[in-house]
């Protein structure tokens, strides 16, 4: 089990959590638009695990951004109303100081999304959801990018 992935450090016990069991496992990295980032992970060569960083207009909110993750419809919303989750997906909404240039008008929002797996764990996912929310908000995807990159 990786500690880090697609570059974001995050407890391998979170991950392992809320993968199936298999042989082999890797992980891809997607950028499907200017405004997010998707890691994939693939238990023996199937798409099991998505998260996703995913930059959304100022004024949203969780719940307002979390029907684009049909995972998580259903979810619980946290008490502070930044996490939304389920037992397949959750949804995570980053501290008002992560910001870039680069999305000057957005908010940086996180996403876990089991893909087929068989996993059904509202507090597994919460878990890993609050974790990797926060390692994001450590992480360059939080602070301007450094001249030339």
């Amino acid at each position: 089990m990786p500690s880090s992935l697609c570059g974001i450090a995050v407890e391998p016990a979170l991950v392992k959590a809320v993968l199936p069991g298999g042989d082999s496992l890797t992980t891809a990295t997607q950028r499907p638009n200017g405004g997010t980032i998707r890691c994939n992970l693939y238990v023996d060569g199937k798409l099991v695990l998505s998260l996703a960083q995913a930059w959304w207009s100022r004024g949203q909110n969780t719940a307002a951004v979390s029907p684009a993750y049909p995972g998580t419809k259903g979810g619980t919303l946290s008490e502070d109303e930044r996490f939304i989750y389920s037992g397949q997906a959750g949804v995570g909404k980053t501290v008002p100081s992560c910001k870039t240039s680069e999305h000057p008008e957005q908010v940086l929002y996180t996403a876990v999304e089991t893909r087929d797996s068989g996993i059904d764990d509202p507090e597994a996912i919460e878990k890993l959801l609050v974790a990797y929310t926060k390692a994001v908000e450590g992480s360059p995807a939080c602070r301007e990018p450094a001249a030339g990159s």
